[in-house]
């Protein structure tokens, strides 16, 4: 999301909050509400343009009176969503608009926040019909396939539909998902299939007319295609259906075999999938490389049929394993909505490094270059604390899902292994998918949940990680060594340049090729290390295996002159 728009609906928060419509951080409470969206659509092909009715049921589960409704409009974040009427069930206008709120003394209208105002107020256990009009223009497509993928993390168009905001716990909670019954009739203008992941689906020839149900769904996606390859199978308990283009022909094979593996790989780490069905598909084109919604994946393959085979297995495999995991963390078990999910996203990636070390026996490069774009964002000075909520953080001028939730959550997940071992890790995991399965999982319950199964107090470590947005930086300030009783005797002067403080190993690396490693705590601003050595040294590194995140590596390390004589 750009960081214009993200402004937009972070100053429409703030004065929701000030006006008394307060976006609380209760957490969501997931006892199905009565909520039904009817959708008909029709899909231009020639302008990709989704013309849209949806007859949408609400009743009021709050304890107060309602004048407005809120709804989120998610497609404007890729595309043009625009609502043309709202009208009752007996057909009475409603006055309507995008919300509207003062920035630097203007009028700004937000994109994604759309005010219906009731003819009457909706009291508590009242329920309204509400039937919108609506049209999405400039859709994106790849080769002709349109997807409406109504993934909660708005990384593919977010909610394709006007999708109803709550009232809870007297807030409007924006990025709640409430379960509704669906039920869409969707058409397209020149012959086309619809795919969805959650649903069956009926088809009437007669006017190219397809039609979906399904119940206590908190997201709808569907696929538009028009010549989608089809390969089936079934493992580990589940049926999966695969979808891609011709030229991909090639690595459908191996996409099935990398997905059979990886369920066998979490059906030993967890006893089983949580899944009966799942549908994935793949695309030559995606911001992101892999999107994960309700059952779906979607994956981004660009890889030509002359391509490396091992390096197509290995992105394939990082892919499709991350986005696996995402069934896990972020659907079973996930965070406040409110919150940027690095938890779910940090706990995905890293269930995705353990398949390539364990399976592959192959780093895990996606994991490293969102650990870079974590760094990078450090190093600039930004502010990547992950107290705030996720509409100040995505008010920032960068991609926060990327270097917050996905870069920085699994750089914490990589750091706690190093300091606790996987065998935790694996404890953790377990215990967390026990407790949270149908809650979502806080930062304050993940730091319990590590120090019940440690017994030690993380305090230091997610105060410094996850409350405050320190960065960690080392450097070697200086060396010296002088002869002593036949060896050396050198002096090694570190610095800890940034807030972060984690223990850290020192490589001294000797004349004779062989390397002492010394561990230093980090603890002290400057520190100096006496250390009397067989041989003269050659060179002083902090962190050799680069294991920590470091956001500056070139003064990690400091060559040593060579001592006359020796």
């Amino acid at each position: 999301m750009g960081g214009m728009k993200s402004l937009f609906l972070f100053s429409v928060l703030t004065l929701l909050t000030v006006a008394g419509f307060g976006l609380g951080v209760s957490q969501p409470a997931f006892a199905a509400a009565p909520l039904t969206y009817n959708l008909q659509l029709d899909l231009d092909v020639d302008a990709s343009t989704l013309r849209g009715q949806a007859k949408i049921s609400y009743t009021n589960t709050s304890q107060r009176e309602l004048k407005t409704l809120f709804f989120r409009l998610d497609a404007n974040s890729e595309a043009q969503m625009d609502v043309q009427e709202v009208k009752t069930k007996d057909g009475l206008v409603l006055p309507a608009k995008n919300y509207a709120y003062e920035y630097l003394e203007q009028q700004v209208a937000d994109p994604y926040l759309f005010q219906v105002f009731l003819p009457e107020a909706l009291k508590p256990g009242e329920s309204t019909e509400l039937d919108f009009r609506y049209q999405i223009r400039h859709l994106p497509n790849q080769k002709g396939s349109f997807y409406l993928i109504d993934d909660r993390q708005r990384l593919g168009l977010g909610s394709w539909y006007p999708r109803l905001v709550p009232f809870r716990d007297g807030n409007w909670q924006i990025y709640e998902r409430v379960p509704a019954d669906y039920k869409v009739a969707a058409r397209a203008s020149k012959k086309l299939y619809v795919i969805s992941p959650l649903a069956p689906v009926s088809i009437n020839n007669t006017d190219r007319s397809y039609q979906y149900n399904v119940e206590n769904a908190t997201e709808m996606s569907l696929i538009y295609t028009p010549d989608l390859l089809l390969r089936s199978s079934d493992a580990e308990g589940m049926s999966i259906r695969f979808y891609y283009d011709s030229s991909l022909q090639k690595w459908a094979p191996m996409t099935l075999e990398i997905v059979q593996s990886a369920l066998r790989f979490f059906r030993e780490r967890y006893s089983a999938y949580p899944l009966k069905r799942l549908t994935v598909v793949s695309v030559d084109d995606s911001r992101y490389p892999v999107v994960a919604a309700d059952q779906l994946l979607v994956l981004r393959n660009t890889f030509a049929a002359e391509s490396d085979e091992a390096v197509v297995r290995r992105r394939l495999s990082e892919h499709i394993v991350y986005g696996l995991a995402q069934q896990f963390w972020g659907y079973q078990v996930s965070q406040p909505p409110e919150q940027m999910p690095w938890i779910a996203q940090g706990m995905s990636l890293f269930l995705a490094q353990n398949y390539l070390q364990d399976k592959e026996k192959k780093p895990f490069l996606l994991g490293e270059a969102l650990t870079r774009d974590y760094l990078r964002a450090a190093r600039q000075g930004w502010n990547t604390s992950l107290l705030p909520s996720r509409t100040a953080l995505e008010r920032m001028p960068y991609d926060s899902f990327t270097v917050l939730a996905q870069g920085k959550g699994y750089t914490i997940f990589k750091q706690l292994e190093r300091l606790l071992g996987r065998p935790n890790l694996l404890k953790v995991e377990n215990q967390l998918l026990t407790q949270y399965r149908t809650r979502p999982l806080t930062p304050e319950a993940l730091q319990q949940a590590f120090e019940q199964v440690t017994g030690k107090d993380m305090e230091w470590f997610f105060g410094q990680w996850v409350r405050r947005g320190d960065k960690l930086d080392y450097a070697v300030q200086s060396v010296q060594q002088t002869p002593s009783g036949g060896g050396v005797r050198a002096t090694i002067n570190l610095l800890r340049l940034g807030q972060i403080t984690m223990p850290v190993s020192v490589a001294l690396k000797l004349d004779n090729g062989e390397t002492v490693l010394k561990l230093w705590d980090g603890s002290q601003a400057a520190d100096r290390l006496i250390v009397d050595l067989k041989r003269p040294l050659r060179e002083v590194i902090i962190d050799p295996s680069e294991a920590t995140p470091d956001v500056n590596r070139a003064n990690n390390r400091q060559s040593v002159q060579p001592l006359p004589g020796m």
